[in-house]
C-alpha cells in the first residue's frame, strides 16, 4: 500500500496541478474522451514525459524508468501475451523479482485462486472469454508487486451483467489487498459504486468532486459532459397511483415509473437496463415499446444498439453472444421492454 500524490505535472495534453489519493483507496477520474484522462496515468506510469513531481509515500519517482516506479497498469487494450499461457504471463511480470521458481509458482497459484482464473492457467488468452482476459490482465499486474495499481477503463468493452459481477468482485478484491488504486472510467455510475473520491477531467485539468457525481442539478457535472451515460428522454406525467408508481407518456408509449415523490419531466435508464428482442418479451405487459434498429458499435463481449423509437433514440447494450443470436442489424423492427427498478424520474434544468 502507498500514497500517491502529484505536484505541478503537465505536460502537452494534461495539466492536473496538485493531486492526491490516500493509502489504499480508491479514486476515480471521469470526464469526457479526450479530456486527458488515459495520459495522466501515462505520466504516472512513466510512459510519457512531463513535468512536475510524482510522490509514492513522500519519494519523488519521477525519474524512474517504469519498471522501477512500481506501478501497476491495466490499460483499455489488456496487452495480454497471446503465445504465452495464463501462467507464462504471470511469470512473465515476475521475472525482475528476486523470487524462485518454486516461490513464483505459489505466488502465480495464489494469484490464480483469488482471481478465480486457476481452470485457465495453461491456456492462451485466445481462449479467454472477455471478463477472463479482463481477470488474467488484473493477476498479471499484481504479479508484479505494484504499490500502486492504475485502472484505464477495465470494464468498458464488458457486457453489463459481466460488469457487475466483476465489479463487486473487484471491490472484494481491492478490500482484502487494499492496494491503493486509480480508476480512469467514462462512467458515472461505476465511478461512485468502486470510489472513495471522484475526481472530473475536463481539457487536461482536474477539479475534485465534493459531492457524488450524479445526474441531478445544472452544474457543470452534469451527465451530458459524458459519453456512456444512461438515457435520458422526456415523458409527460399522467397519473400518480397509490402503489408507488407513477404513469407517464413518452415517445414510446405509456411507461410505469418508481414514484420517489417529485415531480419529473424526464426518467433514465442505463442501456444495460432494456431488454431487446425479436418477439415480445415474457412478463406483464408494462413498459414495452417497438423501435427501429439503427447504429450498432460492437465492444469485445458487448455491442451498444441505438433504437429508433419513434423518432427519440433510445440506446441499448446487448450482449455480443446476444447480438449474434439476434442478427441485429440497420433497419430491423424489434421489440423492447424497461426495467422497472432501473427507472428514474428525473428533472432536466434548462442549460444557462
Amino acid at each position: 500500500m502507498a500514497a500517491l500524490e502529484m505536484i505541478g505535472v503537465k505536460n502537452r495534453f494534461v495539466c492536473p496541478g496538485h493531486f492526491h489519493v490516500d493509502d489504499g483507496d480508491i479514486c476515480a477520474i471521469v470526464g469526457p474522451s479526450g479530456s486527458g484522462k488515459t495520459s495522466l496515468l501515462r505520466i504516472l506510469v512513466g510512459l510519457d514525459a512531463h513535468e512536475g513531481r510524482v510522490l509514492v509515500d513522500q519519494e519523488e519517482i519521477q525519474m524512474l524508468a517504469p519498471h522501477r516506479r512500481a506501478i501497476g497498469f491495466v490499460s483499455q487494450d489488456l496487452h495480454l501475451f497471446p503465445h504465452l499461457t495464463l501462467e507464462g504471463n504471470l511469470f512473465l511480470a515476475m521475472q525482475r523479482s528476486n523470487l524462485s521458481r518454486s516461490q513464483k509458482h505459489r505466488k502465480a497459484r495464489e494469484l490464480m485462486g483469488l482471481l478465480r482464473i486457476t481452470h485457465l492457467s495453461g491456456r492462451k488468452p485466445g481462449t479467454f472469454s472477455g471478463g477472463e482476459k479482463q481477470r488474467v490482465a488484473l493477476a498479471r499486474v499484481l504479479a508484479s508487486s505494484p504499490r500502486i495499481l492504475l485502472l484505464d477503463e477495465p470494464f468498458s468493452k464488458l457486457d453489463f451483467r459481466t460488469v457487475r459481477y466483476l465489479r463487486e468482485e473487484f471491490k472484494a478484491l481491492q478490500k482484502e489487498v487494499g492496494l491503493t488504486t486509480i480508476l480512469v472510467t467514462h462512467d458515472l455510475e461505476e465511478a461512485g459504486d468502486l470510489a472513495k473520491t471522484i475526481w472530473v477531467m475536463r481539457s487536461g485539468s482536474l477539479t475534485a468532486s465534493s459531492t457524488p457525481l450524479t445526474l441531478e442539478g445544472d452544474d457543470q457535472n452534469h451527465v451530458d459532459t459524458f459519453l456512456e451515460t444512461p438515457n435520458v428522454l422526456s415523458c409527460r406525467i399522467l397519473k400518480v397511483f397509490r402503489n408507488g408508481l407513477v404513469q407517464a407518456k413518452w415517445a414510446g408509449g405509456i411507461i410505469l415509473i418508481p414514484d420517489e415523490g417529485e415531480p419529473f419531466s424526464h426518467f433514465t435508464i442505463g442501456p444495460g437496463a432494456i431488454e431487446i428482442g425479436m418477439s415480445p418479451p415474457r412478463g406483464p405487459r408494462i413498459n414495452r415499446f417497438k423501435g427501429v434498429v439503427g447504429e450498432v458499435e460492437t465492444g469485445d463481449d458487448a455491442a451498444l444498439v441505438t433504437l429508433d423509437v419513434n423518432r427519440v433514440n433510445v440506446r441499448v447494450e446487448v450482449s455480443r453472444e446476444k447480438w449474434h443470436q439476434l442478427g441485429l442489424s440497420p433497419g430491423q423492427k424489434v421489440h423492447g421492454y424497461f426495467r422497472l427498478r432501473a427507472l428514474k424520474g428525473y428533472v432536466r434544468y434548462p442549460q444557462s
